[in-house]
């Protein structure tokens, strides 16, 4: 599996290394590429966002292990799965960020773009 970091991605990952809460963000999301590049989806498929078949929208989470906080108050990731080999990594978030959790439409636009790079 070819896992692509989206620029948002990219950018959401800066702003929690950079704060000493999250200082061990980037290990905590090899937990999930480590599996993504196996093979494997993690977490729960998100419907409502109509992809072509084959395609799909996951959003999967994980502790926050700078503070010690299991899943259920760690990080979220959403990620796309695109028919084939390549899989974008398009929003990360921590639960207790509220301000940073994407709504509906966000998460439309953030899905969009993925998919005319891809």
């Amino acid at each position: 599996m070819k896992i692509v970091l989206t620029p948002l991605f990219k950018s959401d990952v800066r702003h929690y290394r950079d704060k000493k809460k999250y200082r061990k963000v980037e290990k905590d999301i090899s937990l999930v590429t480590d599996e993504l590049k196996k093979g494997n989806l993690p977490g729960d498929k998100v419907s409502g966002y109509h992809l072509k078949n084959g395609e799909a929208l996951y959003k999967v989470r994980i502790p926050n292990s700078s503070i010690g906080v299991g899943k259920s108050n760690g990080f979220r990731i959403l990620y796309y799965a695109k028919v084939g080999d390549e899989i974008f990594l398009l929003k990360l978030y921590s639960k207790k960020d509220s301000e940073r959790i994407p709504t509906y439409e966000q998460i439309k636009n953030i899905l969009r773009s993925a998919i005319q790079e891809g």
